[in-house]
């Protein structure tokens, strides 16, 4: 197995010795701080998702009616947005470095609220297109959200900080998916709340103004209330105290150059990431169409309020399961092992899309389809703990702490690249191999599961010491 050659002492501390877990004290988080991040990181998440119910439905309608090329149409949608975010995440990541974490989780919370209001208001493709690059220019708030929990955090409490970082996004996507499958075109559902031509001519706008409305929520409490730890002095433990080969010019007061976080204890970590985005990138972007699309396509032909309950609960029990089991697993087993692990989920994940279509193809009964439509999103719950366990290697292999804007901006930089390709590839191919009929149609989730394998042996190249 390939080792790097970087020493991490905090993700030693979360290894186990003959399956004993450590003592040591944990500090008490900032419970005032953290709520104000999850509630940011729910916002975001829940502007993400409320368009995936209705996303098919809206696209086909704007783009004429043809179902075969919504997959493309979905691509490019986001591989767009995905552009704009390689161009600007880098800049107000270090900029947040420089004056502040706050202004730019303001500035991106309050562009979720009006990318979200044109979203729900365009009539044409390049509309919702416009719309979603508002906030992927101006939100950088992933990767600053990141770079705050590393400030805010030290070597005994940040599995539990990151943990919990990944909860408002499982909770947020099942509110976000829920309220798209359940919202869109109110005048049919609810004539009596909803009478006037307004929701008859904007069909999706209920549920994009409801997301907007609690972003403008987040926005002004977050002006209120969050305390700007940029410039506080912490006496917090780092999460990685710098090793004997480092120089002692980059001192916890002054950022690194760009050039300095180009080495293997800041890129090993960071090429991971990219790794489980892309996977995770092209499922999200081909399991919405999948649940969607006619059985004769290949798909389980849900309609959009399913659709909206499949995603709201996995949600649901993503945030649980991420909340109670990260931590514990990750100080019980180890970082490396939790990210192996799940990496590995990614092998049955893209393998049981296709085995259900043809148990619906073959008239078998809806129980064996939900049954193994279950067992999917389970397989996809333990990947998501990969996401946890790889921020902490980011924010371990962070120079100081002067610099975790840049490290993570690096990140979520190389992380827009990988976004761009990946709904682009995973959708264009899902429309190839239907049109073409490449391996019965099911030529995406061959060449992602062969992917799968690759990412596994990317992470063995993570080390622990």
């Amino acid at each position: 197995m390939p080792v790097s050659t970087y020493t991490n002492p905090e993700l030693e501390d979360t290894q186990v010795d003959h399956g004993a877990q450590t003592s040591r004290y944990r500090t008490p988080l900032p419970a005032g701080q953290i709520a104000t991040l999850l509630l940011l990181r729910f916002c975001e998440s829940a502007s993400v998702f409320v368009v995936f119910p209705f996303l098919n439905e809206l696209i086909t309608s704007v783009i004429g009616g043809n179902k075969e090329k919504v997959g493309y149409y979905a691509g490019l949608m986001d591989s767009v947005g995905q552009i704009i975010s390689l161009v600007t995440v880098m800049y107000w990541s270090r900029v947040s470095d420089i004056i502040g974490r706050k202004p730019i989780l303001l500035l991106g919370t309050a562009a979720l609220a009006v990318s979200m209001i044109s979203f729900g208001l365009s009539k044409t493709f390049w509309g919702l297109v416009v719309s979603r690059c508002i906030f992927r220019a101006l939100n950088s708030n992933a990767g600053v959200i990141k770079s705050v929990v590393g400030e805010i955090t030290d070597s005994s409490n940040s599995a539990d900080a990151f943990a919990l970082l990944h909860v408002p996004w499982s909770v947020g996507s099942s509110f976000g998916s829920l309220l798209g499958g359940w919202l869109v075109r109110p005048q049919e559902h609810f004539p009596t709340i909803f009478p006037g031509q307004f929701w008859k001519a904007n069909p999706y706008f209920l549920p994009c103004a409801t997301v907007a409305a609690i972003s403008l929520v987040g926005f002004f409490i977050t002006l209120g209330l969050m305390n700007e730890v940029h410039e506080l002095e912490s006496d917090l433990e780092p999460l990685l105290p710098p090793s004997n080969q480092e120089t002692t010019k980059a001192t916890t007061e002054d950022p690194v150059p760009l050039r300095d976080l180009l080495n293997l204890r800041v890129l090993i970590p960071v090429l991971n990431y990219t790794s489980i985005a892309f996977l995770h990138t092209s499922s999200n972007a081909i399991q919405p169409l999948f649940l969607a699309m006619p059985v004769s396509l290949g798909g389980l032909e849900f309609n959009p309020r399913q659709i909206g309950t499949v995603l709201s609960a996995y949600g649901a029990a993503n945030a649980v399961f991420q909340t109670f089991f990260l931590g514990v697993l990750v100080r019980k087993f180890g970082l490396k092992n939790i990210f192996l692990t799940a990496m590995a989920m990614f092998l049955p994940m893209f393998g049981l899309s296709p085995l259900m279509n043809v148990v619906a193809r073959s008239g078998g009964g809806s129980g064996v389809i939900w049954f193994f439509l279950v067992c999917q999103l389970a397989f996809s719950m333990v990947m998501e703990l990969g996401y946890g366990c790889i921020y902490m290697f980011i924010t371990a292999g962070a120079p100081n702490k002067r610099s975790l804007g840049a490290t993570n901006g690096l990140a979520q930089t190389l992380v827009a690249v990988v976004r761009i390709a990946a709904p682009l590839f995973s959708t264009a191919l899902l429309s190839f191999s239907i049109e073409r009929h490449l391996f019965g149609g099911y030529a995406v989730y061959l060449a992602l599961w062969i992917m799968s394998i690759g990412s596994l042996y990317l992470a063995s190249w993570l080390s622990v010491g």
